[in-house]
């Protein structure tokens, strides 16, 4: 889920409170690069307005960040999806808008 598949699917659920996002900067690699600061940039140049955190690796042990470990992302962009119980729903290497939208919309419907 790159920034393009986040701002249309913000801006397709902004009215509804029922869904929030939430977008995490892992950084596995890129360490010099991949900073806070470049991911502040990011969010204004997208005009984002969700929280956005970054989460470091090790990068003289080249430990991936917990985040990453606790979901078993392997890779960027990464989605998961998950329902207002807790439960992952999706949890895969990138997501197009259209199907984040049908995921969405019919979790709505069940826990509605």
């Amino acid at each position: 889920m790159g920034f393009p598949t986040i701002k249309k699917l913000t801006e397709s659920f902004k009215n509804n409170d029922q869904v929030v996002f939430l977008a995490v900067q892992t950084v596995f690699e890129g360490y010099g690069f991949n900073s806070q600061a470049k991911l502040r940039k990011n969010q204004k140049k997208w005009n984002l307005k969700i929280p956005m955190a970054h989460a470091p690796g090790n990068s003289e042990t080249h430990d991936v960040p917990p985040i990453m470990r606790d979901y078993r992302t392997g890779g960027t962009p990464w989605a998961v999806v998950i329902s207002r119980d807790g439960q992952v729903i999706y949890n895969q290497f990138h997501i197009e808008a259209e199907q984040a939208t049908v995921l969405i919309q019919r979790l709505l419907t069940i826990d509605g």
